[in-house]
Protein backbone atom coordinates (compact mmCIF):
# COMPACT_ATOMS: atom_id res chain seq x y z
CA UNK A 1 0.00 0.00 0.00
CA UNK A 2 2.71 2.36 0.45
CA UNK A 3 4.11 1.46 -2.89
CA UNK A 4 0.43 2.68 -4.41
CA UNK A 5 0.06 5.34 -2.42
CA UNK A 6 3.94 6.96 -3.16
CA UNK A 7 2.54 6.53 -7.01
CA UNK A 8 -0.70 8.25 -6.43
CA UNK A 9 0.85 11.31 -4.76
CA UNK A 10 3.69 11.50 -7.56
CA UNK A 11 0.57 11.65 -10.31
CA UNK A 12 -0.80 15.76 -10.47
CA UNK A 13 -4.24 16.06 -9.90
CA UNK A 14 -5.18 19.66 -8.82
CA UNK A 15 -7.59 21.25 -10.88
CA UNK A 16 -5.54 22.73 -14.38
CA UNK A 17 -3.67 18.61 -14.53
CA UNK A 18 -5.20 16.18 -16.83
CA UNK A 19 -7.60 13.21 -14.78
CA UNK A 20 -7.14 10.90 -17.23
CA UNK A 21 -3.68 9.92 -16.00
CA UNK A 22 -4.95 8.96 -12.46
CA UNK A 23 -7.87 7.30 -13.58
CA UNK A 24 -5.88 5.17 -16.15
CA UNK A 25 -3.65 3.99 -13.04
CA UNK A 26 -6.62 2.95 -10.58
CA UNK A 27 -8.19 1.56 -13.48
CA UNK A 28 -5.52 -0.72 -14.10
CA UNK A 29 -5.47 -1.71 -10.30
CA UNK A 30 -9.46 -2.67 -10.60
CA UNK A 31 -9.23 -4.27 -13.83
CA UNK A 32 -6.13 -6.55 -12.48
CA UNK A 33 -9.14 -6.98 -9.45
CA UNK A 34 -11.41 -8.28 -12.15
CA UNK A 35 -13.84 -5.18 -11.31
CA UNK A 36 -15.81 -3.70 -14.50
CA UNK A 37 -14.94 -0.19 -14.99
CA UNK A 38 -17.37 2.29 -16.31
CA UNK A 39 -16.67 5.86 -16.85
CA UNK A 40 -19.48 8.42 -15.95
CA UNK A 41 -20.45 12.20 -16.13
CA UNK A 42 -18.13 15.49 -17.84
CA UNK A 43 -15.36 13.49 -20.37
CA UNK A 44 -12.30 16.49 -19.21
CA UNK A 45 -13.35 14.82 -15.41
CA UNK A 46 -15.10 11.70 -15.57
CA UNK A 47 -16.40 9.49 -12.54
CA UNK A 48 -15.06 5.93 -12.46
CA UNK A 49 -17.74 3.14 -11.40
CA UNK A 50 -15.50 -0.37 -10.80
CA UNK A 51 -18.11 -3.10 -9.54
CA UNK A 52 -17.75 -6.66 -8.46
CA UNK A 53 -21.31 -8.82 -8.11
CA UNK A 54 -24.25 -6.58 -7.20
CA UNK A 55 -25.88 -5.35 -4.35
CA UNK A 56 -22.41 -4.96 -1.94
CA UNK A 57 -21.10 -1.68 -0.23
CA UNK A 58 -20.23 1.50 -2.45
CA UNK A 59 -16.47 2.59 -1.13
CA UNK A 60 -16.60 6.43 -2.60
CA UNK A 61 -14.26 8.61 -2.96
CA UNK A 62 -12.05 11.68 -4.90
CA UNK A 63 -8.57 11.57 -6.82
CA UNK A 64 -8.33 15.14 -6.96
CA UNK A 65 -6.74 17.99 -5.07
CA UNK A 66 -5.59 21.32 -4.40
CA UNK A 67 -2.69 22.53 -5.39
CA UNK A 68 0.58 21.18 -4.09
CA UNK A 69 1.21 24.89 -2.77
CA UNK A 70 4.43 26.38 -0.82
CA UNK A 71 6.20 25.91 2.58
CA UNK A 72 6.52 22.05 2.06
CA UNK A 73 9.36 20.97 4.33
CA UNK A 74 8.57 17.68 2.75
CA UNK A 75 9.21 15.84 -0.58
CA UNK A 76 6.10 14.70 -1.99
CA UNK A 77 5.29 11.05 -1.69
CA UNK A 78 8.35 11.38 0.99
CA UNK A 79 7.77 8.09 4.07
CA UNK A 80 9.05 8.88 6.87
CA UNK A 81 8.34 7.82 10.24
CA UNK A 82 5.34 5.98 9.22
CA UNK A 83 4.00 8.98 7.62
CA UNK A 84 3.43 9.50 4.22
CA UNK A 85 3.79 13.03 3.09
CA UNK A 86 2.01 14.50 -0.18
CA UNK A 87 -0.71 16.59 -1.43
CA UNK A 88 -3.63 14.65 -1.36
CA UNK A 89 -2.22 12.17 1.17
CA UNK A 90 -4.80 12.55 4.31
CA UNK A 91 -7.45 14.14 1.53
CA UNK A 92 -7.55 11.48 0.38
CA UNK A 93 -5.22 9.54 -1.84
CA UNK A 94 -4.56 7.45 1.61
CA UNK A 95 -7.94 6.53 1.85
CA UNK A 96 -8.55 5.71 -1.95
CA UNK A 97 -5.47 2.89 -1.85
CA UNK A 98 -7.28 1.70 1.57
CA UNK A 99 -10.03 1.09 -0.36
CA UNK A 100 -8.39 -0.36 -3.33
CA UNK A 101 -7.14 -2.50 -0.99
CA UNK A 102 -10.20 -3.39 0.62
CA UNK A 103 -11.82 -4.28 -2.93
CA UNK A 104 -9.60 -6.31 -3.94
CA UNK A 105 -9.44 -8.66 -1.22
CA UNK A 106 -13.44 -8.49 -0.91
CA UNK A 107 -13.38 -10.07 -5.05
CA UNK A 108 -11.14 -12.66 -3.97
CA UNK A 109 -13.60 -13.39 -0.84
CA UNK A 110 -16.08 -12.95 -3.58
CA UNK A 111 -17.66 -10.62 -1.57
CA UNK A 112 -20.09 -7.87 -4.15
CA UNK A 113 -18.38 -4.52 -3.60
CA UNK A 114 -18.46 -0.97 -6.01
CA UNK A 115 -16.14 1.78 -5.97
CA UNK A 116 -16.98 5.09 -7.11
CA UNK A 117 -14.20 7.42 -7.48
CA UNK A 118 -14.67 11.06 -8.49
CA UNK A 119 -11.97 14.13 -10.30
CA UNK A 120 -13.56 17.19 -9.48
CA UNK A 121 -14.94 17.12 -5.68
CA UNK A 122 -12.78 20.19 -4.88
CA UNK A 123 -14.22 22.02 -7.83
CA UNK A 124 -18.20 21.32 -9.12
CA UNK A 125 -18.68 17.68 -7.44
CA UNK A 126 -20.62 17.02 -10.85
CA UNK A 127 -18.83 13.46 -10.95
CA UNK A 128 -20.64 12.87 -7.96
CA UNK A 129 -24.28 13.75 -9.22
CA UNK A 130 -23.63 11.85 -12.14
CA UNK A 131 -22.56 8.63 -10.16
CA UNK A 132 -25.59 9.28 -7.86
CA UNK A 133 -27.52 8.74 -11.04
CA UNK A 134 -26.78 5.16 -11.11
CA UNK A 135 -28.57 1.91 -10.09
CA UNK A 136 -24.99 0.40 -7.56
CA UNK A 137 -25.53 3.24 -5.57
CA UNK A 138 -29.43 3.53 -5.48
CA UNK A 139 -29.41 0.05 -4.51
CA UNK A 140 -25.92 -0.15 -2.66
CA UNK A 141 -26.79 -1.89 1.10
CA UNK A 142 -24.55 1.58 2.22
CA UNK A 143 -22.03 4.04 0.59
CA UNK A 144 -19.43 4.76 2.45
CA UNK A 145 -17.61 8.25 1.75
CA UNK A 146 -13.98 8.19 2.29
CA UNK A 147 -13.44 11.80 3.34
CA UNK A 148 -10.74 12.55 6.27
CA UNK A 149 -12.89 11.25 9.60
CA UNK A 150 -8.86 10.68 11.75
CA UNK A 151 -10.68 7.41 11.71
CA UNK A 152 -14.40 8.28 13.08
CA UNK A 153 -17.48 7.40 12.23
CA UNK A 154 -18.95 10.70 10.42
CA UNK A 155 -23.05 11.70 10.29
CA UNK A 156 -22.77 15.24 9.65
CA UNK A 157 -21.15 18.01 8.28
CA UNK A 158 -21.44 21.70 7.46
CA UNK A 159 -22.92 22.87 4.37
CA UNK A 160 -21.17 25.67 1.55
CA UNK A 161 -22.76 28.92 1.07
CA UNK A 162 -19.76 30.79 -1.43
CA UNK A 163 -20.58 34.30 -1.99
CA UNK A 164 -19.64 37.27 -4.22
CA UNK A 165 -20.65 40.72 -3.23
CA UNK A 166 -19.73 43.28 -5.65
CA UNK A 167 -19.83 47.37 -5.21
CA UNK A 168 -19.91 50.08 -7.56
CA UNK A 169 -18.80 53.52 -7.24
CA UNK A 170 -17.71 56.02 -9.37
CA UNK A 171 -14.26 56.72 -10.96
CA UNK A 172 -12.32 60.18 -10.55
CA UNK A 173 -8.70 61.26 -10.35
CA UNK A 174 -6.95 60.47 -6.93
CA UNK A 175 -6.30 63.66 -6.67
CA UNK A 176 -9.58 64.79 -6.07
CA UNK A 177 -11.79 62.25 -4.49
CA UNK A 178 -14.45 64.48 -3.27
CA UNK A 179 -15.53 64.00 -6.88
CA UNK A 180 -15.76 60.10 -7.35
CA UNK A 181 -17.01 57.27 -5.24
CA UNK A 182 -14.78 54.71 -3.75
CA UNK A 183 -15.95 51.21 -4.61
CA UNK A 184 -13.69 49.51 -2.27
CA UNK A 185 -14.51 52.12 0.78
CA UNK A 186 -18.12 50.87 -0.04
CA UNK A 187 -16.66 47.27 0.18
CA UNK A 188 -14.74 47.72 3.76
CA UNK A 189 -18.56 48.95 5.31
CA UNK A 190 -19.94 46.29 3.88
CA UNK A 191 -17.31 43.16 5.07
CA UNK A 192 -16.90 45.15 8.44
CA UNK A 193 -20.82 44.30 8.82
CA UNK A 194 -19.90 40.96 7.67
CA UNK A 195 -17.78 40.43 10.83
CA UNK A 196 -20.69 40.89 12.98
CA UNK A 197 -22.87 38.37 11.38
CA UNK A 198 -23.41 35.64 13.67
CA UNK A 199 -26.39 33.35 12.43
CA UNK A 200 -29.23 31.97 14.33
CA UNK A 201 -28.45 28.80 13.76
CA UNK A 202 -25.71 26.42 16.10
CA UNK A 203 -25.05 22.90 16.07
CA UNK A 204 -24.32 20.91 19.12
CA UNK A 205 -21.06 19.69 17.61
CA UNK A 206 -20.29 22.00 14.47
CA UNK A 207 -20.84 25.17 16.18
CA UNK A 208 -22.43 27.54 14.54
CA UNK A 209 -21.93 29.71 10.95
CA UNK A 210 -17.73 30.56 10.23
CA UNK A 211 -16.92 33.24 7.48
CA UNK A 212 -13.78 33.60 5.52
CA UNK A 213 -12.89 36.35 2.89
CA UNK A 214 -10.72 34.55 0.20
CA UNK A 215 -10.54 37.33 -2.52
CA UNK A 216 -11.12 40.96 -2.78
CA UNK A 217 -10.41 43.02 -6.06
CA UNK A 218 -10.77 46.48 -6.88
CA UNK A 219 -9.32 49.87 -8.61
CA UNK A 220 -7.07 49.71 -11.55
CA UNK A 221 -4.74 52.18 -10.47
CA UNK A 222 -3.43 53.92 -7.22
CA UNK A 223 -4.04 57.60 -8.55
CA UNK A 224 -7.79 56.76 -9.48
CA UNK A 225 -11.11 56.33 -7.68
CA UNK A 226 -12.46 52.93 -7.58
CA UNK A 227 -15.78 52.17 -9.57
CA UNK A 228 -15.84 48.20 -8.51
CA UNK A 229 -14.77 46.15 -6.22
CA UNK A 230 -15.85 42.14 -5.93
CA UNK A 231 -14.94 40.21 -2.74
CA UNK A 232 -15.37 36.70 -2.52
CA UNK A 233 -16.89 35.24 0.98
CA UNK A 234 -16.64 31.16 1.80
CA UNK A 235 -19.55 30.99 4.51
CA UNK A 236 -19.88 27.25 6.03
CA UNK A 237 -23.04 26.93 8.23
CA UNK A 238 -24.37 23.87 10.38
CA UNK A 239 -27.76 21.58 9.87
CA UNK A 240 -30.72 22.35 10.53
CA UNK A 241 -29.49 26.08 8.35
CA UNK A 242 -30.82 25.64 4.74
CA UNK A 243 -29.45 27.31 2.12
CA UNK A 244 -31.95 29.91 0.94
CA UNK A 245 -32.48 30.42 4.66
CA UNK A 246 -28.71 31.62 5.83
CA UNK A 247 -28.52 33.20 2.28
CA UNK A 248 -31.46 35.67 3.37
CA UNK A 249 -30.49 36.50 6.44
CA UNK A 250 -26.89 37.67 5.45
CA UNK A 251 -28.80 39.54 2.82
CA UNK A 252 -31.05 41.04 5.59
CA UNK A 253 -27.97 41.77 8.26
CA UNK A 254 -25.85 43.68 5.13
CA UNK A 255 -28.84 45.56 3.70
CA UNK A 256 -29.20 47.22 7.28
CA UNK A 257 -25.83 49.25 7.21
CA UNK A 258 -27.54 51.13 4.05
CA UNK A 259 -24.73 50.59 1.23
CA UNK A 260 -25.78 49.38 -1.69
CA UNK A 261 -24.13 46.48 -3.14
CA UNK A 262 -25.13 43.03 -4.85
CA UNK A 263 -24.85 39.51 -3.93
CA UNK A 264 -24.65 36.55 -6.38
CA UNK A 265 -24.18 32.73 -5.31
CA UNK A 266 -20.93 31.18 -6.40
CA UNK A 267 -21.06 27.72 -4.77
CA UNK A 268 -23.34 26.11 -2.96
CA UNK A 269 -23.84 22.75 -0.93
CA UNK A 270 -26.52 21.81 1.79
CA UNK A 271 -25.40 21.08 5.10
CA UNK A 272 -26.24 17.33 6.02
CA UNK A 273 -26.85 15.66 9.29
CA UNK A 274 -27.90 11.98 9.60
CA UNK A 275 -29.72 10.05 12.20
CA UNK A 276 -26.97 8.71 14.25
CA UNK A 277 -29.31 5.98 15.68
CA UNK A 278 -29.69 4.58 12.27
CA UNK A 279 -29.00 0.73 11.76
CA UNK A 280 -25.79 1.84 9.14
CA UNK A 281 -24.22 3.35 11.49
CA UNK A 282 -24.80 1.10 14.33
CA UNK A 283 -22.99 -1.44 12.09
CA UNK A 284 -20.02 0.70 11.21
CA UNK A 285 -19.35 1.62 14.96
CA UNK A 286 -19.29 -1.88 16.06
CA UNK A 287 -16.77 -2.32 13.28
CA UNK A 288 -14.59 0.21 13.82
CA UNK A 289 -14.42 0.60 16.99
CA UNK A 290 -15.04 3.97 17.14
CA UNK A 291 -17.27 7.14 17.86
CA UNK A 292 -19.70 9.58 16.16
CA UNK A 293 -17.87 12.58 14.99
CA UNK A 294 -18.47 15.43 12.55
CA UNK A 295 -16.73 17.22 9.90
CA UNK A 296 -16.57 21.20 8.90
CA UNK A 297 -16.33 20.49 5.61
CA UNK A 298 -18.51 19.49 3.02
CA UNK A 299 -18.26 16.18 1.00
CA UNK A 300 -19.79 14.07 -1.87
CA UNK A 301 -22.00 12.80 0.37
CA UNK A 302 -24.49 15.36 0.05
CA UNK A 303 -25.04 14.12 -3.40
CA UNK A 304 -25.26 10.28 -2.27
CA UNK A 305 -27.46 10.95 0.64
CA UNK A 306 -30.13 12.24 -1.98
CA UNK A 307 -30.53 8.94 -3.46
CA UNK A 308 -29.51 6.71 -0.65
CA UNK A 309 -29.84 7.25 3.04
CA UNK A 310 -27.28 4.75 4.32
CA UNK A 311 -24.48 6.77 4.03
CA UNK A 312 -21.60 7.28 5.89
CA UNK A 313 -18.27 9.17 6.02
CA UNK A 314 -15.11 7.38 7.11
CA UNK A 315 -11.52 8.17 6.32
CA UNK A 316 -7.42 7.30 6.99
CA UNK A 317 -6.50 11.10 7.12
CA UNK A 318 -6.86 13.75 9.59
CA UNK A 319 -9.59 16.46 8.51
CA UNK A 320 -7.11 19.87 9.96
CA UNK A 321 -4.39 18.59 7.75
CA UNK A 322 -6.49 18.72 4.53
CA UNK A 323 -4.46 21.56 1.97
CA UNK A 324 -2.16 22.36 4.02
CA UNK A 325 1.52 22.41 3.77
CA UNK A 326 3.02 18.75 5.34
CA UNK A 327 -0.13 17.19 4.60
CA UNK A 328 0.50 13.62 5.83
CA UNK A 329 -1.46 10.10 6.49
CA UNK A 330 -0.44 7.34 8.84
CA UNK A 331 0.17 4.23 6.85
CA UNK A 332 -1.26 2.76 10.20
CA UNK A 333 -4.24 4.26 9.49
CA UNK A 334 -4.42 3.59 6.26
CA UNK A 335 -3.96 -0.25 7.08
CA UNK A 336 -6.79 0.26 9.71
CA UNK A 337 -9.19 1.90 7.18
CA UNK A 338 -9.17 -0.72 5.16
CA UNK A 339 -9.55 -3.38 7.31
CA UNK A 340 -12.92 -1.53 8.44
CA UNK A 341 -13.94 -1.29 4.73
CA UNK A 342 -13.68 -4.98 4.01
CA UNK A 343 -15.43 -5.99 7.12
CA UNK A 344 -18.16 -3.56 7.02
CA UNK A 345 -18.74 -4.85 3.62
CA UNK A 346 -18.83 -8.18 4.87
CA UNK A 347 -21.11 -7.65 7.43
CA UNK A 348 -23.94 -5.71 5.38
CA UNK A 349 -23.34 -8.62 2.86
CA UNK A 350 -23.97 -11.33 4.76
CA UNK A 351 -27.71 -13.27 4.71
CA UNK A 352 -29.45 -10.95 8.05
CA UNK A 353 -27.47 -7.79 6.66
CA UNK A 354 -26.31 -7.06 9.55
Amino acid sequence: MVDTLADLIKISSDPPSDKHEILDYVQSFTEQARMRNSLHGDSHVPALLAEYGQGGVVLAGHLDTPSVGDNWSFSQSQFTGGRMYGRGSADMKGTVVAMLQAAQDLVVRKIPVVLALTTDEETTMAGAVALSKTLPLRRAKAIVVGEPTGLRVGYAEKGVLDLAIETRGRAAHGAMPQLGENALVKMMRILRALETFRGRVAHPELGSVTINVGTLNGGSRVNVVPSRAVAEVDIRFPPPYTIEELYREVDEHLRRIKTPFTLRRLVTFPSLQMDPNAEHLRVFKEVAASELAVLVHASEAVHYVTVNPRVVIYGAGDEDLSHQANEYVKMEAVVRASETYKKFAMRMSSPRGS
